[in-house]
C-alpha cells in the first residue's frame, strides 16, 4: 500500500466528513484515527495501525520511567477505530477536532501507510513555511561529528 496525493473536502454541521475515493479502498473497514504530529489527524488501516503501535509499543511495560509511555497514552486515549455511515461519512469526535483545529475546511493528504486530516488553514501554515530546496539538500547527508 502506497498512499500519495491531496483532496480538499468539507466538514458537515454534524461534524462528518467523506474520506476520499482514492484513499477509501486503501484504509479498508475500520480504520483507525488518532492524533498526528503538528496538529493533524493520523488514519491507519486497522491492520497497519495495530502493527505500528505494538511495533512502537511493545517494550513499554507501564511501570517503568519509559518516557514513550506519555505519547502512548496520548495515542491511544484519543484514538478510535470508526465506520462509516451509509453516506459514507465518518464523525469525528470533539477532542480529535480540537486537537486538530478542524472548523470546517479539511485537507487528505496520502503519506505513505497513512492518510493525514489537516485543518485548511493549518495544512496552509506548515505548506508555506517548507523550504523544499533546504529539504532536498539535507536528504541523505549525514550529520556532522562535532
Amino acid at each position: 500500500m502506497f498512499l500519495t496525493g491531496r483532496s480538499s473536502h468539507q466538514m458537515d454541521d454534524k461534524c462528518r466528513i467523506r474520506i476520499p475515493a482514492k484513499f477509501k479502498d486503501a484504509l479498508g473497514p475500520n480504520p483507525f484515527i488518532t492524533i498526528g504530529r503538528e496538529h493533524c489527524l493520523y488514519i491507519f488501516p486497522r491492520d497497519k495501525a495495530e502493527q505500528i503501535l505494538s511495533d512502537k509499543f511493545d517494550d513499554v511495560d507501564g511501570y517503568s520511567a519509559d518516557p514513550k509511555i506519555h505519547i502512548m497514552r496520548e495515542i491511544f486515549a484519543n484514538g478510535e477505530f470508526f465506520e462509516e455511515d451509509k453516506q459514507g461519512r465518518i464523525i469525528i469526535p470533539p477532542h480529535l477536532l480540537g486537537y486538530g483545529r478542524i472548523k470546517k475546511n479539511v485537507i487528505s493528504i496520502g503519506v505513505r501507510d497513512r492518510v493525514e486530516l489537516w485543518a485548511e488553514e493549518v495544512w496552509n501554515e506548515y505548506d508555506s513555511a517548507i523550504n523544499l530546496d533546504d529539504i532536498f539538500n539535507s536528504m541523505g547527508k549525514e550529520p556532522k561529528a562535532d
